[in-house]
C-alpha cells in the first residue's frame, strides 16, 4: 500500500509534524489506560466477563494497549499496530459500551468508533516521516527488482 505522506516530495515537514502530533494523540489513551488495567486488575477480569468473554483475556489486552500505544506514538510498526487497536475499539466498544440510557455510554461508543477511524487513517497513510518506520526505511538499501 502507498504511503502518500512519505511518497509526496511536496510534503511539509510542518504536515509530518502535525501527523506525530496526531500519533502521541491517538496513543495516549492506551498508554494511559493499559496500566491502568494492570493496576485494577481483578475489577477489571470481572468487567471483561459482563460481556461475555473471561477475565483472563486482560492479560492480552494489557500488552496490546501498552505495546501498541508504543508503536502508534514512536510510529514503529504503527500499519500493524494501527489495525489491532483499531479492531479492539470496534469490538470492545461493541461488547462493552451499547447501553445508551446509562451516562456516559453514547460517548464512549462514538469516541471509541471515532478512535478506530483514526487507527484507519494510519493503517492507509502511514506514521509519516517522523517515525521509526520511516527512519528504518531510509536506512535500509532499496532492493533492486529483477
Amino acid at each position: 500500500m502507498a504511503n502518500q505522506f512519505n511518497a509526496d516530495p511536496r510534503a511539509s515537514l510542518g504536515n509530518d509534524v502535525f501527523l506525530l502530533v496526531a500519533r502521541i494523540l491517538m496513543a495516549s489513551p492506551f498508554l494511559v489506560f493499559g496500566p491502568m488495567k494492570y493496576i485494577n486488575m481483578g475489577k477489571m477480569q470481572t468487567y471483561m466477563e459482563t460481556g461475555g468473554l473471561p477475565g483472563l483475556l486482560i492479560w492480552l489486552v494489557i500488552p496490546l494497549q501498552i505495546f501498541g500505544g508504543l508503536a502508534i506514538a514512536t510510529g514503529l510498526f504503527a500499519r500493524i499496530a494501527a489495525v489491532a487497536l483499531g479492531v479492539f475499539c470496534i469490538v470492545a466498544t461493541c461488547l462493552y459500551h451499547t447501553n445508551w440510557a446509562k451516562s456516559g455510554e453514547l460517548a464512549q461508543f462514538t469516541k471509541d468508533f471515532a478512535m478506530a477511524g483514526g487507527m484507519t487513517f494510519l493503517w492507509v497513510y502511514g506514521p509519516g516521516r517522523l517515525s521509526l518506520d520511516a527512519l528504518f526505511r531510509r536506512r535500509t538499501p532499496e532492493r533492486v527488482a529483477a
